[in-house]
């Protein structure tokens, strides 16, 4: 508003704008997330310890701590592939204290379950968008195949024998396993786990047969498991010998993965922003940009509308998903 045209002119307009700023920080004064700075900030990970949504997030909420000059703590809350957590955020006071950090979860649940107490767009505020990333196709060592060319026709020639492990029905590896499956004209059994970390380490003991996971470089190294291509736009910075799985031959698998950070819905915007000035500005500190990079993870940041953007594309992305693989959940 061009200050001379408001009632009472420039004098009147700068009492106004006086009274906004203080307004504001009143705002942030008596916001939880602000007032105490005894009071810990919880980031809720609905997965169990040792994925890479869990790490990804142990290293956000240490830096996030020191900018904020507050606890920041993680809270592991496992189960029905990633919906209790989930569902213990929605619910949450909507005053910054309790933060949802996940992943691409968050938009396939929903779908595939009508008894998901969610919405992706409507339960939640977005705080950010912390790194996205491509998982790597991993198999057991003992599974005859050195290339992802071969793994496909091993299990055409082995319908129904060889199995994958993921965080539970509509997870991501879920999705990725299914529409590997349609795209390929294979049928590989779904094993569902409380988390991507549980179905690794028993791909590297033998155990399950492959999973599709973006902490897997340790176990590769190692010898432990084989990795045959990674599920994204792009290679994995840390395995450029590792094709995508485009390069390797089954085109159309190009899931990019996320990780972001999101408050219940009806949060006050000044906390919300707040919350993301400090993200943003530990996803740009060296120190976390070299961590995540040595998960797999490229990192992000920038505004909440662009965790946004990614909600809304996933909701199209994963419907085609769902149709052409048939997908069919009770």
């Amino acid at each position: 508003m061009n200050p001379m045209s408001f009632p009472g002119g420039l004098g009147a307009a700068r009492g106004v704008a006086r009274l906004g700023a203080l307004a504001l920080l009143a705002l942030l004064a008596t916001s939880p997330a602000h007032a105490d700075p005894a009071q810990p900030i919880k980031f809720v990970v609905p997965y169990a310890a040792g994925g890479v949504t869990d790490q990804a997030s142990r290293v956000l909420a240490e830096r996030m701590s020191q900018i904020l000059g507050q606890p920041v703590i993680v809270d592991n809350r496992p189960g029905a592939g990633s919906r209790l957590g989930t569902q213990a955020v929605a619910q949450a006071p909507a005053d910054g204290s309790v933060l949802l950090f996940t992943n691409i979860s968050l938009s396939t649940v929903p779908l595939v379950d009508a008894a998901a107490r969610y919405d992706p767009l409507k339960s939640f505020a977005p705080v950010g968008l912390a790194a996205v990333y491509g998982a790597a196709i991993v198999v057991r060592p003992g599974i005859p195949a050195a290339s992802l060319e071969e793994l496909v026709a091993h299990a055409r020639k082995n319908p129904g024998k060889l199995n994958y492990g993921s965080a539970g029905a509509g997870s991501g590896a879920h999705f990725v396993g299914e529409y590997f499956k349609a795209l390929t004209g294979t049928f590989i059994v779904h094993i569902p786990y409380r988390s991507t970390s549980a179905a690794l380490t028993d791909v590297a003991g033998g155990q399950l047969d492959m999973t599709f996971d973006a902490t897997a470089k340790p176990l590769v190294d190692a010898g432990k498991v084989k990795a045959l291509a990674i599920v994204g736009a792009q290679r994995d910075p840390r395995m450029q010998d590792v094709p995508t799985a485009a390069e390797a031959g089954v085109k159309g698998l190009d899931f990019n993965a996320w990780l972001g950070l999101l408050a219940p819905t009806g949060t006050p915007q000044p906390v919300v922003e707040r919350l993301n000035k400090a993200m943003s500005a530990a996803l740009q500190e060296p120190g976390v940009r070299r961590r995540y990079q040595d998960m797999g993870l490229i990192p992000s940041g920038g505004a909440p509308d662009r965790l946004t953007q990614q909600l809304q594309g996933d909701a199209a992305l994963y419907r085609k998903v769902i149709e052409r693989a048939r997908l069919k959940f009770d």
